[in-house]
């Protein structure tokens, strides 16, 4: 009787348990973990917070396990943050985040959002600062192992130009009062130090005026693609709501993350220019080039280069100029080949606003000139001090041939 009464038991105690989802245990090394480094340290802390939610926001309605890792210096008057922290948040595909009920509706907050990070300490000091910016993106790597990463960059940018100028231009980041900032090359080694088993799979600039062939080419060797803008953009950044779940995929929809923040821009009657490039596709683009310049040095001397589309605004004017519409009016409008070939291959994905309808105060952007990236036009006095650190710091100024344009 005692072994017939067990048996029954036995069978309901399992039948009980059949329903239950059982706990999910996390593998040692995730397929792809998103990291994003956030230099907030000045006026765009309010909307750099915002953009932290909209990411949770996101991962909310992963269906696995997703992990973000955030490392965020925060301006001095920051409510929930006091100095350089590396948060973390993992879903488990179960409808929680580190254990936690989603947040959603009245309670999704940066408020509640921060608190419900997990929070680790920051190796503190100047967040561009090779060293300190090296550590702490191992830091965060030793936090969630992953077979590739994501790398979102936050902050004030200014592309290629040196830093500082006379113009004030930032390179990428602005930490503090000073303006601390990485120039571009010193950023491409950084991220190839960071990585060096190559396994960063794309690196999302939400900065201004990242979006140029100088940049793209000095991290051919650091990341695959690169999500960028050529222009000066929104202060309000990436629509982190529409599209972050969709950077875990296996294969990323690049184009509607052009798409998705232009329809944003729209809505909010901002403006626009986004693109993603295979960096590794850049020495391809360089040859093209290259051949292009060298066959038509005379032409160079003569070309007005104020009937070029250009990408900058005020004292960026003439920072970047579009690769193909340049080649093209160097050919007498005629794209060769190799260029459009070579763009086609780079150039993934990309969408903009029309700039007569969408324009930048007085710039305006013709969606049918632009290619997805830009470049400097060296030696034509538009800035000396560009023009020194340009051929002295910027790769693309000799893979590019204008090392070899005779005066």
């Amino acid at each position: 009787m005692k072994k017939i009464l067990l048996y029954l038991i036995s069978i309901v105690i399992l039948n009980a348990c059949s329903d239950e989802i059982p706990e999910y245990h996390q593998s040692a090394r995730a397929k792809r973990v998103v990291l994003a480094y956030l230099v907030a340290n000045n006026n765009l802390d309010n909307y750099i917070m915002k953009n932290v939610q909209w990411m949770y926001q996101s991962l909310s309605t992963a269906q696995d396990t997703c992990t973000l890792v955030v490392y965020y210096k925060p301006y001095s008057s920051n409510k929930y943050l006091e100095t350089a922290e590396i948060l973390e948040f993992q879903t488990d595909g179960y409808g929680k985040i580190n254990g936690q009920e989603i947040l959603q509706g009245t309670s999704l907050t940066v408020e509640n959002v921060i608190a419900q990070a997990k929070h680790h300490q920051a190796r503190l000091g100047i967040a561009t600062d090779p060293d300190i910016m090296k550590e702490n993106l191992r830091m965060m790597q030793d936090i969630a192992p992953a077979e590739s990463y994501g790398l979102i960059f936050g902050s004030h940018a200014s592309g290629w130009l040196p830093s500082p100028t006379a113009v004030q231009s930032r390179s990428f980041g602005w930490d503090g009062i000073q303006s601390n900032t990485i120039d571009i090359p010193e950023l491409a080694t950084t991220l190839e130090q960071s990585f060096p088993t190559g396994n960063l799979e794309f690196t999302l600039f939400d900065a201004c005026m990242m979006g140029t062939a100088e940049v793209f080419y000095e991290l051919r060797n650091a990341t695959h693609y690169c999500v960028a803008s050529v222009m000066e953009t929104p202060v309000a950044g990436f629509p982190y709501d529409r599209f972050f779940i969709n950077l875990y995929d296996k294969y990323i929809d690049y184009a509607k993350i052009c798409s998705e923040t232009v329809q944003f821009n729209k809505e909010n009657n901002w403006w626009g220019t986004y693109a993603a490039v295979d960096c590794t596709a850049m020495e391809e683009v360089a040859q093209a080039i290259q051949a292009e310049i060298l066959s038509h040095q005379s032409e160079l001397q003569t070309l007005d280069y104020t009937q070029v589309q250009q990408y900058g605004y005020g004292q960026y004017q003439y920072f970047a100029f579009d690769v193909v519409d340049l080649i093209s009016q160097l050919n007498g409008g005629v794209v060769s080949a190799n260029v459009q070939s070579s763009i086609d291959k780079a150039v993934i994905a990309k969408d903009c606003l029309d700039g007569k309808e969408y324009p930048l105060v007085t710039l305006r952007i013709d969606p049918e000139r632009f290619c997805g990236m830009g470049m400097y036009f060296p030696d034509r006095n538009i800035s000396y001090t560009w023009d020194r650190y340009y051929q002295s710091s910027i790769a693309w100024y000799n893979a590019a041939g204008w090392n070899e344009i005779q005066p």
